[in-house]
C-alpha cells in the first residue's frame, strides 16, 4: 500500500499551485476508475502501481507547465542603456527576474527584444502577453535605473523590493512620487487629449467611460502586482492596447505616459489612490522604510 500513499503525499504537497479545478479532476479520474474496474480491480497490485504511475505522471505534466507560475514572484525590467548591476544585489532573496531591452548589448540575463516604442508600457504589455496563462503570483514592473527623480521613500528600487510586503495587496506602488492628470477630448495640453482617446479606444470596453476628475495616483509605472489583477481582464486587452501604443502616430512620451496614468485602474483600483508607505514596505518604529538586517549587509557590501 505504500505506492498508493506515496503519490498521494506529493499530490498534497503540490495542491497550492496545482489549482483546486484540477484536484477535482483527480479525484473525478479515480472515481471513474473505482467504478469501472470495481473494488478488487481497484485493491490488486497491477492496479496500484499502474494508478501510481497515471498520479505521478499527471503530476509531473502539471508541474513543467506551471513551471512559471510556481514563482512566488519575478521582476520584469523595461531596459535600454542603464546600467543593471544593481539586480545582483537581488540574487539571493529569491526573486526571478527577466529583463526586456532595446539594446543590442548582451545582457547576462534572460532578455527578449521589443520594438524600440512605447517606452516600458510596451514592455509591461509585452510580458502579460507572452505569459498570460502561467503567470508568477506577484510581478513587480520596474524600469532600469536603481535610483530616479520619481523613485522616493523609498530612493532606491533595490531597498523598495527588499522591503516590500510582498502579496499583500492585489496593486502596490513603488514610490511615494505622485502624480494627476485628466482625460478630455478637447485640451489644449496634447497629453489629457491623448489620454482621452487611448482610454476610449482601448480601455473603456473593460474599464467604463474615463474618469471624469481625472486621476491622483502614484508616479510614473513602478508598482507591483498580483495575478488575479492580471487575468481579471482577458488576454486580448492587453494585446490590444499594446497594438494601439505600436501603431499610434503620437510620441512615446504621450502614450506612453497614459498608461502611467492607468495601470492602477487597469488592475482594479479607482482613479484616485494614496498608499501609505509603511502599508506597503516594511517600517521601522519611526516609520521608516526598513530592509531587513540579513539584506541590509548585502547592500553595504
Amino acid at each position: 500500500m505504500n505506492l498508493v500513499f506515496h503519490p498521494i503525499k506529493k499530490f498534497k504537497d503540490y495542491i497550492l499551485f496545482i489549482g483546486f479545478h484540477r484536484l477535482i479532476l483527480c479525484f473525478i479520474t479515480l472515481l471513474f476508475l473505482f467504478s469501472t474496474f470495481g473494488l478488487s480491480q481497484f485493491q490488486s497490485p497491477q492496479f496500484i502501481t499502474s494508478t501510481y504511475k497515471y498520479i505521478n505522471k499527471t503530476l509531473n505534466s502539471i508541474l513543467q507547465r506551471n513551471q512559471i507560475s510556481q514563482l512566488a514572484k519575478i521582476i520584469v525590467v523595461s531596459h535600454f542603456n542603464e546600467n543593471l548591476d544593481w539586480l545582483d544585489l537581488l540574487v539571493d532573496d529569491q526573486i526571478s527576474c527577466i529583463v526586456y531591452t532595446r539594446s543590442s548589448k548582451p545582457l547576462p540575463y534572460q532578455h527578449k527584444f521589443v520594438i524600440n516604442k512605447g517606452r516600458e508600457a510596451v514592455v509591461y504589455l509585452q510580458y502579460i502577453v507572452d505569459h498570460y496563462s502561467n503567470l508568477p503570483l506577484s510581478i513587480a514592473f520596474v524600469h532600469a535605473h536603481r535610483t530616479s527623480w520619481h523613485q522616493k521613500n523609498p530612493s532606491d528600487i533595490v531597498i523598495a523590493l527588499q522591503a516590500l510586503q510582498w502579496n499583500k495587496y492585489n496593486y502596490m506602488p513603488l514610490t511615494s512620487e505622485k502624480t494627476r492628470y485628466e482625460f478630455k477630448p478637447i485640451s489644449v495640453d496634447p497629453q489629457v487629449k491623448v489620454n482621452y482617446e487611448l482610454w476610449q479606444a482601448v480601455l473603456q470596453k473593460e474599464l467604463g467611460p474615463p474618469p471624469e476628475n481625472g486621476i491622483n495616483a502614484h508616479c510614473c509605472a513602478t508598482f507591483v502586482v498580483k495575478r488575479e489583477a492580471i487575468l481579471a481582464h482577458p488576454k486580448i486587452f492587453y494585446s490590444n492596447i499594446m497594438n494601439y501604443i505600436l501603431a499610434s502616430s503620437y510620441s512615446d512620451q504621450l502614450t506612453g505616459r497614459t498608461l502611467e496614468y492607468t495601470w492602477h485602474m487597469i488592475f482594479g483600483q479607482p482613479a484616485h489612490i494614496n498608499y501609505r508607505t509603511c502599508d506597503i514596505f516594511i517600517c521601522d518604529s519611526n516609520g521608516m522604510v526598513s530592509v531587513p538586517l540579513d539584506r541590509k549587509k548585502k547592500l553595504n557590501n
